[in-house]
This record gives C-alpha cells, sequence and structure tokens, in this order.
C-alpha cells in the first residue's frame, strides 16, 4: 500500500492530477441541426426537456461537446456537471468543456469518482458575478484522481452493470405499475370499477 492525499491506496494504482487526463474544448458551431443540452446538478440533458426557449439565436456561436466529454455548467452552490453520453452536441459558449485521456482514465470510472467525492470537488465552484464564472479550472486541474489496473476496473464494471441493469428493470416495472395505479384508483374512488364483482379465480 501507499499513502495519498485519499489514504493509502494499492502501490499498483495510479495517481493523476486532473492537468493529466483533462483537456480544454472551445471548438464552436452554428449548425442548427446539431442539437442543443443543458447542465445541471443532475447531469446533461436535452435543453428542450429544460426549456421551452432557444438557448440562443441561430446566427450565435456554442461550444460542441462530443461522447465522453466532461462539462461544467453554471454553478454557484452545487456544482452542475455531467458526462456526455451522445455523440454530438451543443451547449452554451459559457460552459467548460473538457476531453478526457481514456488512455490514463475510463471516463465512467471518472463520473463515478466525482460522484463519490463530491465534497473534495466542492471548492472548484467559483463565485460569479457574471455568465461563465461558474467553476476555477485552475484549482480543477490541481486535483488528483486514483486509477486502480485495467484488469480491476473492467471486473469491477461488470458486477456494476449487472446491478445497474437490475436498478433499470426495477425502475420500469415500478413506471409500469405507478401509471397502473394512477388509472385504476380514480376509477376505484368513483364506484366505476366494483372490486367485489371482480373475479379473482
Amino acid at each position: 500500500m501507499k499513502d495519498t492525499t485519499f489514504g493509502l491506496i494499492p502501490k499498483s494504482w495510479e495517481i493523476y492530477d486532473f492537468k493529466e487526463i483533462l483537456t480544454k474544448r472551445t471548438e464552436k458551431s452554428n449548425d442548427d441541426s446539431i442539437p442543443m443540452f443543458s447542465v445541471t446538478n443532475t447531469g446533461i440533458h436535452p435543453r428542450e426537456d429544460k426549456f421551452n426557449k432557444k438557448l440562443s439565436a441561430s446566427t450565435s456561436k456554442f461550444k460542441l461537446i462530443y461522447k465522453n466529454d466532461l462539462v461544467f455548467g453554471m454553478s454557484r452552490e452545487i456544482l452542475n456537471w455531467g458526462l456526455m453520453d451522445e455523440q454530438i452536441g451543443g451547449v452554451s459558449s459559457a460552459y467548460h468543456i473538457f476531453k478526457i485521456n481514456e488512455k490514463k482514465v475510463n471516463p465512467f470510472y471518472l463520473k463515478s469518482f466525482i460522484e463519490n467525492y463530491m465534497p473534495y470537488f466542492k471548492d472548484i465552484i467559483k463565485p460569479a458575478s457574471r455568465e461563465g464564472q461558474g467553476i476555477d479550472q485552475n484549482i480543477l486541474m490541481i486535483k488528483q484522481i486514483y486509477v486502480p489496473p485495467e484488469n480491476i476496473f473492467k471486473e469491477f464494471y461488470q458486477i456494476d452493470m449487472k446491478y445497474n441493469n437490475l436498478i433499470n428493470i426495477n425502475n420500469n416495472e415500478i413506471e409500469i405499475l405507478t401509471q397502473l395505479r394512477n388509472i385504476l384508483l380514480p376509477k376505484l374512488m368513483s364506484g366505476e370499477i366494483d372490486v367485489s364483482k371482480v373475479n379473482c379465480e
């Protein structure tokens, strides 16, 4: 074992500064065919799901984000961030976008790491006097992450994927049952359905 900022970890695990694994993206476009996204404390969402109005005029340029990019939105008291799931999208030009060096760290591992160490990242939130001052990039770049060897990572995520699939199946069943309850309950309350006459055989 070796001693680190995070306590004792196996000697075979790597420690990286964020400046070693993140490269800032600044590419812009005004292509209307590119879907727009917003970033909240629950991740990256299609903008149309959150807002009715357009992000900006079609002539204005927005930043491009690509699959597995790490994106930070307008963070003030709560860190707004997410990992891009879609192949390509656009976000406000004030957002901070980073390409992840996947040779050093798996994007999904980085996402899990941030999720589980949120207090560690709280100090990257920068008091905002105007749009675009949501995070302090200098502080972000000196943050560190520990990374297990690839074989351990793969073994863990095989287990993690299995349980996440079960969670998704259960959530889908809950949603179906909730919809069924919402349909049946008013009918039961109004007497439209008489349970005493329902054949349970």
